[in-house]
């Protein structure tokens, strides 16, 4: 049976992959460190808004991160 990746783990697998540190993803998504922390820890999910930017970022397609 496959695993499903978590929403979290693969923001944190994408920003590792472009060599980006949470601060870093943080700025460019004009966040705090702690959210982006939280994000990929799934204690929250990011807004709907950051979806866009990370989509072009991550440079994939925003059915690919939303399903």
């Amino acid at each position: 049976m496959e695993d499903k990746i978590t929403l979290g783990k693969f923001i944190q697998s994408k920003r590792k992959e472009l060599g980006l540190s949470q601060k870093d993803l943080a700025k460019e998504l004009y966040v705090t460190e702690s959210a982006v922390s939280k994000w990929e820890s799934g204690q929250n999910n990011p807004d709907v808004a950051y979806l866009a930017e990370m989509c072009r970022l991550f440079g994939v397609s925003s059915d690919w991160l939303l399903l």
